[in-house]
């Protein structure tokens, strides 16, 4: 080979091997969210805000770009002034704290102006339930519903409540047991707080569990337990079926024998103290309204719950289940919302949370419950999976949009073409 042609092959392998550089892209401007571009002519892909409201869901196997698309959805939300509620299982999405680098983003292209506009923008808070680094977030179990619901809403509210403590305590309320102590609870936790009853502790909760018709009596007779001199007569107290009919109550020895009332009680009593409290106390209670309000005015909240820091996952899937009930009582304090978004509400790897039939998981009911209502107070609610067999797919049928990646595996595949 001649020194000519030498040089001629080593150019050709040089042009080969280099980097194309990016060629310099026109300004965008994107009218709504701008999502990404086409692949086959470059034109951008851009959906309007109010397209969440009927919700989304982003599917893709490891690997095929779904956290990307989950940061980009979150990050011109924020930039369209919505607010976000984000449950981080592996602390993938809390890499939105950490910005974008201005250089890197210039040599691939990108729009740097609009990346300037959304740091100044989001207000990112990384929360982290049991742990103190970060913002701790703790739950309040013993919140009561808000007192302006009407009947119908007021029950399942307080239904999701109990069902919330009876899952605590080890009870599946899918379960024999369970369907047995979930209205009991029902009864203790509506009527006690009703008649003024100390409901509003373990330890108080767990001593009315132990012997309800007791505490009720002393709590609407409290001068027949009152020590009187020898010659005062004490007030009689009426059977418990007469007090049971003027004040609305149960024959609650009749509802839940003796033997697993102290069970029930012992399970909750052990949530008072040491390690087990620490859910309940390390950190700030869930308040929606919180964090939907910037810190600094003119910011955007971008609140993402890292769960990893829950190791238990009894204790995990109890907290979803009680920050689910926040969000659902919180939706129905809020006036109907047209043409408004107020909260993006995004569930990362929702599929141990969101399983098919049969396996109904604690929280499952009340995000079936909160996808179904939300749009009408102004909720987007978004979930990202990368195993579409293992979410139900009544869930999946309420998302309007479908954000599609990457599927390997023929039952996926299958699955993702009857969506």
């Amino acid at each position: 080979m001649s020194e000519e042609d030498s040089h001629e092959l080593r150019d050709l392998v040089d042009d080969i091997l280099e980097n194309p550089k990016p060629s310099r892209k026109k300004k965008i401007k994107a009218k709504g969210m701008l999502l990404g571009e086409r692949r086959d002519n470059g034109e951008i892909v851009q959906i309007d805000k109010m397209v969440l409201a009927r919700h989304a869901a982003m599917l893709g196997s490891t690997g095929s770009g779904k956290t990307v698309m989950a940061k980009s959805v979150i990050e011109e939300a924020a930039l369209a002034g919505i607010p976000a509620l984000i449950l981080d299982p592996q602390g993938d999405l809390a890499r939105l704290a950490l910005g974008i680098d201005e250089k890197d983003l210039a040599e691939q292209g990108g729009e740097v102006d609009r990346m300037k506009k959304l740091l100044s923008t989001m207000e990112v808070r990384i929360w982290t339930p049991l742990r103190s680094k970060g913002l701790p977030l703790c739950i309040d179990p013993f919140r009561s519903p808000p007192a302006d619901l009407d009947p119908e809403e007021a029950i399942t509210a307080w239904d999701m409540v109990a069902a919330g403590f009876s899952n605590l305590a080890g009870f599946d309320v899918e379960k024999t047991q369970g369907k047995v102590v979930k209205p009991f609870l029902y009864e203790i936790l509506v009527n006690g707080t009703r008649l003024g009853l100390d409901v509003g502790d373990f330890r108080g909760l767990a001593k009315v569990v132990r012997e309800p018709q007791e505490n009720f009596t002393r709590a609407l007779y409290p001068e027949a337990f009152i020590d009187v001199e020898d010659d005062e007569d004490k007030p009689e107290i009426p059977p418990w079926e007469e007090i049971m009919f003027e004040h609305g109550l149960r024959d609650y020895d009749d509802m839940l024998p003796k033997s697993t009332r102290n069970d029930l009680a012992r399970r909750l009593s052990a949530f008072s103290s040491g390690v087990n409290q620490l859910l309940f106390s390390n950190g700030v209670p869930i308040d929606i309204d919180s964090f939907c309000e910037p810190a600094m005015p003119g910011k955007v909240p971008l609140n993402i719950v890292y769960l990893n820091t829950i190791q238990d996952e009894a204790q995990k899937q109890y907290f979803v289940q009680e920050l689910a009930r926040e969000l659902y009582d919180w939706m129905l304090t809020q006036q109907p919302a047209e043409g408004e978004l107020k909260l993006l509400f995004f569930m990362d790897e929702v599929a141990p949370y969101l399983p098919p039939h049969p396996r109904n998981p604690p929280a499952k009911d009340l995000i079936k419950l909160i996808f179904k209502q939300a749009r009408k107070y102004g909720v987007a609610c978004v979930l990202a999976t990368q195993n579409v067999s293992d979410v139900d797919y009544k869930i999946l049928a309420q998302a309007n949009t479908t954000f599609i990646g990457r599927f390997t595996q023929p039952q996926d595949v299958e699955k993702v073409r009857h969506l």
